[in-house]
């Protein structure tokens, strides 16, 4: 299984969950699709761009790029927490510990990606090498 495909299983069960929440119970259903949906879609367009950086510009470029991500992540999760929890009154309780999760676990895959792209970059200039 390849990580983007994790990403695709991910967000479509959590749409697939979250969208009756939705109309079943507003705060359940948007606790869902804001504090997992969110941060799995800003991942994945994180990896994208590792992928395009690491082809295009390098694995130093795209090592300092996740670097550099991680703040911005920590923006996005912070803006997240103020929309759900100060403007559409979501349970701190809840949503919270769901948005911190699922953004530390993506943020985790998106470390192996980044590794295995390194590590199949070396392999490849090693062989063009001999």
């Amino acid at each position: 299984m390849t990580y983007k495909n994790i990403y695709w299983y991910f967000c479509i069960l959590i749409f697939v969950l979250g969208q009756p929440l939705l109309f079943i119970d507003f705060n359940t259903g948007a606790s869902i699709f804001l504090g997992m949906l969110a941060p799995a879609i800003m991942s994945y367009i994180n990896i994208q761009l590792i992928e395009r950086l690491s082809k295009e510009k390098g694995n130093l470029m795209a090592f300092g790029f996740n670097m550099m991500q991680f703040i911005v992540k920590s923006i996005f999760l912070c803006s997240l927490t103020y929309l759900g929890v100060k403007i559409i009154k979501l349970d701190f309780r809840i949503f919270v510990p769901l948005l911190c999760l699922t953004w530390f676990v993506f943020h985790l895959i998106e470390a192996f990606f980044t590794n295995s792209l390194i590590k199949k970059s070396i392999i490849n200039s090693v062989k063009t090498e001999l």
